[in-house]
């Protein structure tokens, strides 16, 4: 004898005399066999089977088991369609697709941040294999990924992108884990082994750039200007950065000459996640001119020649000052981001002079290159709508060739008030853009 019973929504508890909660439980089938329905989804089962003797009809034994929660199965994902650049045919450039994504971790992902949500689709088993399918269908030969939880990059995104083709490296954020081990978010850049090999990787800690700033300016920090500076700065963030080579294809041509490094294209790409408090705008913008001080050294020392990209969550609208420094190589002095201090004469200042702030890159923002400007959002919750996230790239030595839009409002609102959702896993959409190497010259 056996029997299913299915756990009301919610669940549904109630409360007895005693205070104690009590589960309600429907009785949904007596067969020897049950394939959960989407009617099961976001509720637990019941099993109940009960071993009788055929002889005397004495239950010899009873067992009850039940399950975790059902999960429902994922809506198909909608065909990506992708908006080419005039003349993207040209050129002979070796061409790549790029991504970044912000996939939420895990210690953020709670039903109090997006009440919204459906409980269970906020269950990193569900989400791990939603944001995965995406990654797969994305077919990026360069993946950055942001909000990367330590112990999932470990026991899950890398086997599971190892096993597709990509090789990958981690940078923790530099604060301890939440409580458990691995319980701790960074950046991961994963690459498609058949595309590129690593040359090189390195990874930027900014609490260090912080107390290394501190000293350059001469401050203690143990004296009240220095510690209220090293406060201000210290946030935990880090980058990464790695250099990528085009895996050769032998030719009768190289094969021969293996000293010949023409062919074997490098590529240098930064991966990053800033802080994200919205009080804390010169904290970004720090963030965003160290970084690029780091990349001047890095790229100059091997050769101005060598392509960059920067990806990921910038935690930065593109009216900010952090925009501004990118995309203009300088931040206008009358900016409010670089005058929080007129509001309030407590904060410390942490940003040099305006003059100071630049860089002698030249960098395009491949979505506003590609369409003509940047997307209406990259997250998208019932709190928050903006642009967030973007690709840079060198223009004099890079092309982009082609996006993939962003997906509009009713798109996203049919599965929830925001993201994420039963469809979409993550608060972020993903970037996707194909480049090819070869720009236009300045």
């Amino acid at each position: 004898m056996n029997g299913i019973q299915r756990q009301h929504p919610a669940p549904i508890f109630f409360n007895d005399a005693d205070g104690e909660g009590i589960d309600e439980w429907e009785d949904i089938s007596h067969e020897y066999m049950y394939v959960p329905d989407e009617n099961d989804a976001g509720r637990k089962l019941k099993l109940e089977a009960i071993a009788v003797s055929l002889e005397t009809g004495e239950i010899l034994m009873s067992r009850v088991v039940k399950t975790d929660i059902v999960l429902s199965k994922t809506p198909p994902p909608k065909k990506m369609n992708l908006v080419t650049v005039k003349g993207a045919g040209g050129g002979g450039g070796a061409r790549f697709r790029v991504v970044t994504y912000n996939i939420l971790a895990e210690i953020y992902a709670t039903q109090q941040q997006y009440p919204y949500c459906d409980f269970w689709a906020l269950s990193w088993e569900y989400r791990f294999h939603n944001i995965l399918r995406e990654l797969s269908d994305a077919g990026g030969d360069v993946v950055c990924l942001q909000e990367v939880q330590a112990d999932h990059y470990e026991n899950s995104l890398y086997i599971a992108l190892n096993e597709i083709g990509y090789e990958g490296v981690f940078k923790p954020k530099t604060r301890a884990a939440m409580g458990l081990a691995g319980k701790v978010d960074g950046c991961a850049i994963f690459w498609r082994r058949s595309k590129f090999h690593l040359v090189e990787s390195y990874s930027i800690e900014f609490n260090d750039l912080a107390q290394r700033q501190a000293q350059v300016i001469g401050l203690n920090p143990n004296s009240k200007e220095g510690s209220a500076y090293l406060n201000r700065l210290m946030r935990d963030n880090v980058a990464q950065l790695v250099v990528l080579e085009l895996v050769q294809q032998p030719t009768m041509s190289n094969r021969s000459n293996r000293s010949n490094r023409e062919p074997m294209k490098q590529l240098c790409i930064a991966n990053t996640h800033l802080y994200s408090h919205k009080d804390y705008p010169d904290v970004k913008l720090w963030q965003t001119w160290q970084l690029l001080q780091e990349l001047e050294t890095f790229v100059m020392s091997r050769g101005s020649n060598l392509p960059l990209m920067i990806c990921g969550d910038l935690n930065s609208t593109p009216d900010t000052a952090v925009y501004d420094l990118l995309s203009r190589r300088a931040v206008h002095p009358g900016h409010p981001d670089v005058n929080l201090k007129v509001n309030d004469d407590s904060l410390p200042s942490v940003l040099p002079d305006t003059l100071s702030l630049s860089h002698s890159f030249n960098f395009g923002s491949v979505y506003s290159t590609v369409m003509g400007e940047e997307p209406p959002h990259t997250n998208y919750t019932v709190n928050f709508k903006g642009v967030l996230d973007y690709i840079w790239f060198s223009v004099q030595h890079l092309r982009p060739l082609s996006t993939v839009p962003i997906p509009d409002e009713e798109e996203l609102l049919k599965y929830g008030e925001g993201l994420p959702s039963t469809m979409q896993s993550s608060d972020h959409v993903m970037l996707i853009a194909d480049m090819q190497l070869g720009g236009r010259s300045t």
